[in-house]
């Protein structure tokens, strides 16, 4: 069992760098506690399971990975609890860091987050310009992705005055 450290920020789009290379996934939640989440990414899914810990920037984490056909993504899609999300994730290194900008898509397009993986809770964190530091939303039910699947962004009454739009 791995231990996840993460924290995730909004971030200001004009000041993102130049985004390449992204990966395109679908996702979905089987169960809330624990987490349970699949993750599509062409014919392979990978199950995550996330025993969440008061400190939600905290998690136990297992992971399966396995191809499946078409019939079978599509079938376990039927037993998600929230419709699925969808994203493309592209992977930007700032120092010794590796933040991870997910730019959503479907219901929730317009939103753009960034997070990033720590070695330890207090480990101090350099952060590029187009983090937003004080839109930590590590702790923010709202945008946890099974929240999205369920409330998604497009539906927000003030997503149009989010800071993802500066």
């Amino acid at each position: 069992m791995a231990k996840e450290i993460e924290k995730k920020f909004l971030v200001n789009r004009d000041k993102l760098p130049d985004l390449k290379d992204g990966q395109c996934f679908v996702q979905a939640y089987l169960s809330l506690d624990p987490h349970i989440r699949i993750r599509i990414i062409d014919d392979s899914v990978t199950v995550t399971i996330k025993n969440l810990h008061e400190d939600k920037s905290i998690r136990d984490e297992w992971e399966f990975n396995n191809k499946m056909t078409k019939p079978e993504i599509d079938g376990l899609l039927k037993l998600a609890i929230n419709k699925p999300i969808e994203k493309i994730r592209y992977r930007v290194k700032v120092s010794d860091f590796i933040w991870e900008i997910d730019v959503y898509q479907g219901n929730n397009k317009g939103l753009v987050t960034a997070e990033v993986e720590l070695k330890d809770i207090n480990q101090k964190i350099n952060y590029p310009d187009w983090i937003i530091k004080d839109r930590e939303i590590t702790n923010d039910p709202k945008y946890f992705n099974v929240s999205l699947g369920n409330n998604p962004y497009s539906e927000w009454v003030d997503a149009s005055s989010s800071a993802t739009k500066q």
